[in-house]
């Protein structure tokens, strides 16, 4: 983590540049190496102003306190970032949570992804598209021999109706004209 410390009308000693440290180190374990912090220190009349400025790839946090003493405006600015940083780790969390609760969710009904279910029906409906193309009944009892599924609609060569075309408890095959 690169810290740069800086000082508006009032000089940086080390134990302000220690203290910092010390306080900033809890983000250590948070953040990337690559994060860079700004401490902007201050002082006007009697109010004593910390302003930091914490970047990494993922956050931008900005923290900033203002009491009639240095430490405590660090602290006060640290204990802000400490809050955005808790806040937005808790939605990157959630969102993991939730993305994985879906899937869960979707692999219990069999559901698609990206698939709405109507208004007013069921919760959830698996939806497959199937490409109709004119076949003949035996190439359609070729096609449910050959896929799998139990049963295959096709659209009548001769009639250009759609049918399907299915597998009955019993064994044999069974047609349906719409």
């Amino acid at each position: 983590m690169n810290v740069e410390i800086t000082g508006r009308h009032v000089d940086v000693t080390p134990a302000l540049k220690s203290y910092i440290m010390r306080r900033l180190r809890k983000f250590d374990r948070m953040l990337e190496d690559d994060a860079s912090v700004h401490v902007v220190i201050g002082v006007e009349k009697q109010r004593h102003t910390a302003e930091i400025l914490l970047k990494s790839r993922l956050l931008k946090l900005t923290g900033k306190g203002q009491t009639h003493d240095m430490y405590s405006s660090i602290l006060q600015a640290i204990d802000k970032i400490e809050r955005q940083a808790l806040k937005q780790k808790s939605r990157i969390i959630e969102a993991k949570r939730s993305k994985a609760r879906e899937k869960a969710v979707e692999k219990k009904m069999g559901v698609r992804r990206g698939a709405a279910p109507p208004a007013g029906g069921p919760a959830a409906i698996a939806v497959e598209e199937v490409e109709q193309k004119p076949m003949t009944l035996e190439e359609a009892e070729l096609e449910l021999a050959h896929s799998g599924n139990p049963f295959v609609v096709f659209r009548d060569a001769e009639s250009g109706e759609v049918n399907v075309l299915y597998r009955s408890r019993k064994g044999a095959l069974s047609l349906i004209r719409a």
